[in-house]
Formats: C-alpha cells, structure tokens, sequence
C-alpha cells in the first residue's frame, strides 16, 4: 500500500497493544479476529517499527513519525490489515447495552472485547468451529467405552481398574457413575477436599459413596495456612486464586503409581479443550517415528504441571496457562516433590509403566448436560447447588471469582486468555449440548457483570485488604480494579 494511502492520524486499533516478551517487542490483540486472521494475535515487531508505534499519538501522520524504510513498510502493512487505523475510526468498546451477541452461540463483545464476527453476525469462535469436524474429532486423550475395558484389561497387579480425580461436580460424578457402575470398573475414587469445595459438592460425595458401594474412596487436604499462602501467591503473580485442579494430579499420581493402578481420569469435557483443539491447536508436526504414545503423552502432561518453566508475559494464550502451572509449582514445591521424582524415573527408565492420563469421550457417551444431570439425580442423588443456574463448575464456592477476576484481566489487557466460562457455554451451544436459549439464561449466574458477593469473604478468609488491592502494582491490582 502507498504511504499517501495511510491513515492521516494512524492509531492501534481497539485491542491491539504494544507488549515486550523478553528483548522482543511484540503487537498483540487482546480479543479474536474473524477466521483467517484469527491465529495472528502476536506479531513481532523489529525496533524500529516498535518504537514508531510507540510514538503514535493520533495526531501525526507516518511521514512525521520516522523515516526508517523498514518500519515505514510494516507499519503500512499493519495497515493494510486494519491493525493501524485513522484515529476516528478506532472502534469503541462494547457496553452492556451496546453489546453484539453472536447469533449461533453466547459469546457478547462485552464479556469478550476484541471479539469480531462475520457479516452474518457469526462471531470468531463459531466460525472455528464451523471448519472443524465437529465435537467428536477430539481426540488428545479421549476414550470411549470400548477404549475404557480394554484398557481396564491391562494386567498390572492393581487393586483397581481406574482412578477419578473426584469433586462432586457434575463432571467428575457422571464419570464415577459410568465407570464404577454402568461399566462396573473396579475404581478408587479421589477428592481433594479443597476448602472452597461447596456443601453442595461434599454432600454429592456422601450420597455417591451410599450409590456406590462398590467405589473405593480416598480423601487428602493441604494445611490451611498452605494453601492460603499458595491463593494470597496466586492472586499476586497471576490475577486468580485458584488451585484447582493441578493439586490434584501431585496428591493423588503418587498414589497411582504406589497401587499400579493403570489409568486416571478426570472430569473434563470437549467443550472445555475446544480452544486448543479448534481456535489454537498447536499444528505441531508428527515426527517420523509416528504420534507420540499414550504413555508419551501422559508424561508431556505431567511435566507441562510439575515442571513446568519460568513465568513470562502472557502474550500468548497458551502462555497463561504455562504461568498458571509455573506459579503454583513455585509455591507448592515440596507437595510435588514425589511426583517429580516419579517423572524422573520414568525418563531414565522406558519401560517403566506408568498410570496413564485419559478422558473420557463425553459427547459421545451422554448427549448433553440435562441428560447428565437428569441421569444423575436417578442414580446418584445428585444434587446442583442451591439457587445456581449454571451446569458448568458446579463443585466450587468462588467459580464466580475466577469468572470475575479472568474477565477483569482480559478486559485491562493483563492476559490474552480468554473468560474461560462464556467460551465453555458457548460451545456447549454450538455443539448441542445446551439450547441457546438456556445458556443465555445460565450466564446470568456466571460472575462477569459485578463483583461477586463470595469475592469479599474469600479475600477477607486471605486477609487482603482494599488497601492491599489499591497499593498493588502486580496482577492483584488488575483482576479487581479497572485500567
């Protein structure tokens, strides 16, 4: 494009930052663009052109900002992609009341600002989804009912067939359930008794273990004055308090390993890897020797949590959640010990078996989530927690506090990750697994819209102050306070 072509008074447009990653000066978009572009969120960007951006005041043009050839070409290729724009048609942010919702799912670009749509009011994820396969072409670790006996057929000396990473949630009892008694696996159920686990969730457990007599049971806590440290850690280093479930895998994997127990599973659904799998997956090639194994695999997964590398700027969406694992490893080293010494064994050793990570095949195996919770409440008694609309995360009492805090980050361009809940409902929507009209219902109980009630109790459980939050310059500040 000409440089007489450009804006008069170029500006990033609305999302677009300026960040460093290291030496690197980075052009990152804060949202998702329509599918095409929807991958190019981090744009490197060489000196020059890094420090004409900086200097871009909406009052200039390009010929009075630098006249470095280079960056005079990658700013009008910026552009020329709509990335720099004139400084009256920067777009406004959404409001409440001016918010586009997308016709197919949920998503808003309110909740998601930087979200774009189509001109059919389609909006990015959808059209992802749109040029997938559909919900069954997951496949990292996903088993079906056939895969789950034949695994269960491995001869490893255990007490067991399987072990469930347990929370009473919708999730992980329909898991217990399918395994324990419609499969009639021999299972040694795990509950991490978190202390923010709702009533809900441990009366759920109670009633399953009556449902269940069948299902073994084991239970662990972490020292109060632990974990308050680890959540006051979290909040600081990463914007979100949460723990879970990361924990879970350094608690209950040694046990595994100690009962040769072959394979643990936990209640994850499609809907909450359809980012990775359809809007960001990682396209890494097969190497010659073919896919890596199942027991390859397991170790990738392990090690991405228990050894994982330093914390960096989240310009990328995969790099929150390397972060996440990072911070709470730093704060909980000695509870990961056992496991990092299994993790090393298994390195030196090839041939030494290992419990294997799996998922089970959810979409296939119960249609969609009134089904679940309607077959739970026969089977189980289970039970949803009182007054709560939503069937996503429904085994913990400040779910509502990393919705708020995630979108509070994202909102202040503290994180490329996006508000994890909105995603999962919208995708819920788009694959069948929750009519529209219910998810629109149901994100009135997600904690996007105010500060949520239990937010105030879990800070001061933490001992942290408004002063705390106001004297802040760390992530603290910017998952409650507004840029």
């Amino acid at each position: 494009m000409p440089i007489q072509a450009t804006p008069a008074r170029p500006v990033l447009q609305y999302r677009w930052k300026l960040e460093k990653d290291g030496a690197d000066s980075i052009l990152v978009h804060y949202g998702l663009r329509n599918y095409g572009r929807h991958t190019q969120r981090a744009i490197k960007l060489e000196p020059a052109a890094a420090e004409m951006i900086r200097t871009l005041d909406g009052k200039r043009g390009i010929p009075d900002l630098s006249s470095d050839p280079g960056a005079r070409t990658a700013i009008e290729d910026l552009v020329s992609q709509g990335i720099l724009v004139d400084a009256p048609a920067r777009r406004k942010p959404a409001t409440p009341e001016t918010r586009q919702v997308c016709v197919k799912c949920v998503n808003d670009d309110y909740i998601l600002p930087g979200l774009e749509f189509d001109e059919r009011g389609v909006c990015a994820f959808c059209q992802c989804y749109e040029h997938s396969k559909g919900l069954n072409a997951l496949t990292a670790n996903a088993m079906t009912e056939e895969d789950l006996l034949d695994a269960a057929g491995r001869k490893t000396g255990s007490r067991f067939d399987a072990m469930v990473l347990f929370t009473g949630g919708k999730d992980s009892s329909f898991l217990l359930w399918y395994l324990g008694k419609k499969l009639e696996l021999r299972v040694l159920a795990a509950f991490w008794n978190m202390p923010y686990t709702s009533d809900s969730a441990r009366d759920n457990i109670r009633r399953a273990m009556k449902r269940l007599p069948n299902v073994e049971f084991i239970e662990r806590t972490v020292a109060w004055d632990v974990i308050k440290s680890a959540m006051c850690g979290q909040l600081h280093r990463v914007g979100m308090p949460c723990l879970c479930p990361t924990v879970a895998f350094a608690l209950f994997y040694p046990l595994a390993v100690q009962e040769k127990i072959p394979m643990i599973l936990a209640g994850i659904e499609e809907v909450q890897m359809a980012i990775m799998e359809y809007v960001f997956p990682k396209g890494a090639k097969t190497p010659a020797a073919g896919p890596p194994s199942p027991r390859q695999q397991t170790l990738s997964f392990l090690k991405y949590r228990a050894m994982p590398g330093p914390i960096r700027p989240p310009v990328a969406y995969d790099m929150e959640l390397a972060n996440y694992h990072a911070s709470i490893k730093e704060q909980l080293a000695p509870l990961y010990a056992p496991l990092e010494e299994i993790l090393r064994a298994a390195d030196a050793n090839p041939g030494m078996e290992i419990p294997l990570i799996k998922r089970l095949n959810t979409n296939k195996s119960y249609g969609n989530w009134q089904d679940v919770v309607t077959l739970l409440q026969r089977e189980l008694d289970w039970q949803m927690p009182p007054g709560q609309k939503s069937m996503l995360h429904t085994s913990c009492r400040i779910e509502q506090v990393k919705d708020y805090m995630q979108f509070m980050r994202f909102r202040n361009m503290r994180t490329a990750f996006f508000p994890q809940s909105i995603v999962e409902i919208s995708a819920s929507v788009h694959f069948g697994l929750l009519p529209r009209d219910q998810a629109l219902h149901q994100l009135d109980d997600l904690g996007y819209g105010k500060p949520p009630d239990v937010l105030f109790s879990m800070l001061a459980d933490l001992g942290i102050t408004d002063q705390d939050i106001d004297r802040s310059t760390d992530e603290l500040h910017w998952a409650l306070r507004e840029e």
